[in-house]
């Protein structure tokens, strides 16, 4: 079986350079695309590349002129290329039915393909050498546009990504079996050339819109159709050992992860639709991977292992894991030729020539397909794919976290991006802004924790819009005024619908303070009497308010047997406020002296304040004590 086997014309010669002249042109005609025009920088990176393919074709053309050279042209059509393009491309369609970003994108898939196309002519002519027209940049470019795109502002990048995958495949060859080929897969090397850039920069998140791929990446049944589509080649270019061995792989780390740890190596589910992706169409490339049954083996195993170990390691140290899939490509496609040496030798070779005469190629290819059809069935069957397991759940790897499992607070992060970004949970986001606030599994980033917080808030959750209040009331924080206001309105509409959460003493700080509201302590008073008697936050704010106007003595009594509570569980502050209504007589006649042990018993709780006026002759007027109790921030998920 040969799987580049190919259909070469003629080749045509030209005295002027037509051909990529017409591909720049029509690469300049996406111009009038608003994807293109809308964006100064993609339309700057367009014209630059423009004018610098017409002046490498003009050098060429007056250098040809004085040779008396031609160009020359032919078309050939290497099935493996077309069959991956025509695979990829109903990957991206049914992707694009669903997502409606990925056709948005179109017309720059389509400029990348003119690029591709144009560079490769002009480099064959360059090297003096007929371009071989074909499908072949057709799969560099489809494979990319699945896994990665820069950001509008950097999608010079994306060219420069391509470039270097082209430039690998022209100029990284060795020797196989008697033929010149080329050493990586042409999309896998551009991207982990730049890959490896962007992690030692930390520009990932900043440049390109991989993590947002990876979330988008799951419409319903993407593996079935990744399945079906891996079908075609697996029966064609006999690749089906590789996608076996590294999906059985996959599963058998992830049990015995399970079964040690109680917990999941893949957080939401047991196969991702990227790492499928990956199993069949980006390490199966039949010109860069094994030509022996046990290399295939081995090489499947490996990428899976390689995957799984990246996972991880990118996980911990704060990397974006969508490279996971992508960095053990490369690697492998070096170590093919020890790969296929070690299937030959000794005792392994034997058992791989026994294993490759049991039957004719295409036979033995349509068994391997057999077990690869059972074992997917089987996950089908048992819900193994095509459904999240219980690690799907922030709640889950919440308790994790509480029991102290491994990477629990890692998988945490991940789930609830996942959730957040896949789903568009608001409950998820609200919990990536505490993640980032809290900042006990991540490093602290208030701002990022604002930014999560309001997108929670927007997206209709009520513990979003109470801790983007509560930021800004206790941390003088927020992502915008437009922001605060919406949430202050959400809060306002909770709390007249008689909302039990906090919402009512957060307006009722606001007007006692005159932060976000106007201030007006006759206001706050009526918020604070409409919130949960027993809460501390709403008691205390009570008793600071009796400072300056006159409260209920029922309200003023319950609020003080609240503080009371909280005195006997070693609340300083509540000390401190019973301390000033001792001496204010507002419930009963002034006590100095039991307000001098109340201020007593805060200083031995640590008050430094309540020790510095103890020193004084006469006890100073109210003020609010040197610090004062900070809510934490709310979520749906509280630890059990």
């Amino acid at each position: 079986m040969n799987a580049h086997r190919a259909t070469d014309d003629r080749a045509i010669g030209v005295r002027f350079p037509l051909h990529a002249l017409a591909l720049v042109a029509a690469f300049l005609g996406l111009l009038a695309c608003p994807v293109v025009s809308e964006n100064e920088h993609v339309t700057r990176t367009f014209l630059s590349i423009g004018a610098a393919f017409t002046s490498w074709a003009v050098i060429l053309w007056i250098a040809a002129w004085r040779r008396g050279r031609r160009f020359e042209a032919q078309f050939v059509s290497v099935r493996s290329h077309w069959v991956q393009a025509a695979v990829q491309a109903s990957i991206l369609v049914y992707w694009g039915w669903f997502v409606p970003a990925v056709p948005h994108q179109a017309p720059l898939i389509l400029a990348q393909i003119l690029y591709l196309y144009a560079f490769d002519a002009l480099l064959s002519w360059t090297r003096g050498r007929a371009w071989r027209a074909g499908f072949g940049p057709l799969p560099i470019v489809l494979s990319t546009n699945l896994l990665l795109w820069f950001r509008p502002d950097w999608f010079a990048l994306q060219f420069v990504m391509l470039t270097i995958g082209a430039l690998g495949k022209n100029f990284v060859t060795w020797e196989r079996d008697g033929k010149r080929t080329h050493v990586f897969n042409p999309s896998a090397f551009g991207q982990s050339i730049v890959a490896i850039a962007l992690i030692a920069t930390g520009t990932t998140k900043d440049l390109t819109l991989g993590k947002e791929i990876a979330a988008s990446f799951s419409p319903p049944h993407m593996l079935v159709v990744i399945f079906l589509g891996g079908l075609i080649v697996q029966g064609l270019f006999h690749v089906t050992l590789m996608t076996l061995s590294a999906a059985a792989t996959l599963c058998v780390v992830g049990l015995a992860y399970h079964a040690v740890h109680g917990t999941y190596l893949f957080v939401n589910v047991n196969v991702a639709a990227p790492i499928f992706l990956g199993i069949h169409l980006l390490m199966t490339d039949p010109a860069t991977s094994p030509r022996t049954n046990v290399g295939r083996i081995l090489f499947g195993a490996l990428y899976a292992l390689g995957y799984a170990t990246l996972f991880r390691v990118f996980d911990v140290y704060e990397v974006p894991t969508f490279w996971d899939k992508l960095l053990p490509v490369p690697l492998l496609n070096l170590s093919v030729p020890w790969i296929d040496r070690f299937a030959r030798s000794g005792f392994v070779g034997r058992l791989n020539t026994a294993w490759e005469t049991l039957a004719r190629p295409a036979r033995l290819n349509l068994v391997h397909m057999s077990c690869w059809i059972a074992l997917f069935l089987a996950w089908i069957a048992t819900g193994f794919v095509e459904a999240p397991h219980p690690g799907d759940s922030i709640a889950f790897w919440k308790k994790a976290v509480q029991e102290r499992k491994p990477h629990a607070g890692n998988s945490l992060v991940l789930a609830a991006g996942s959730l957040a970004e896949a789903n568009g949970s608001a409950a998820a986001w609200n919990e990536l802004g505490v993640i980032c606030f809290e900042g006990q599994i991540v490093k602290p980033n208030h701002e990022r924790a604002a930014e999560f917080f309001a997108k929670a808030s927007d997206l209709g959750d009520p513990n979003g819009a109470l801790n983007v209040v509560s930021q800004f009331l206790f941390h003088g924080e927020r992502l915008s005024d437009l922001a605060l206001a919406r949430a202050f309105g959400r809060l306002e509409t909770l709390c007249a619908r008689g909302y039990e959460g906090p919402a009512c003493w957060l307006l009722a700080r606001a007007h006692e303070t005159g932060q976000g509201r106007a201030y007006d302590p006759r206001r706050a008073l009526e918020l604070y009497m409409r919130c949960d008697m027993s809460n501390p936050y709403a008691a205390k704010g009570i008793a600071r308010l009796a400072m300056i106007t006159t409260v209920p003595p029922a309200v003023l009594a319950h609020a003080r047997s609240v503080l009371e509570s909280a005195r006997a569980a070693g609340d300083a502050e509540s000390c401190w406020y019973l301390a000033y209504l001792e001496l204010s007589g507002t419930s009963a006649p002034r006590d100095e002296a039991a307000a001098r042990r109340l201020l007593q018993e805060a200083c031995a709780l640590g008050a430094t304040k309540a020790c510095t006026v103890l020193a004084s002759e006469t006890l100073p007027p109210f003020s609010p004590p040197d610090s004062m109790s900070v809510p934490p921030m709310a979520t749906a998920f509280p630890l059990p």
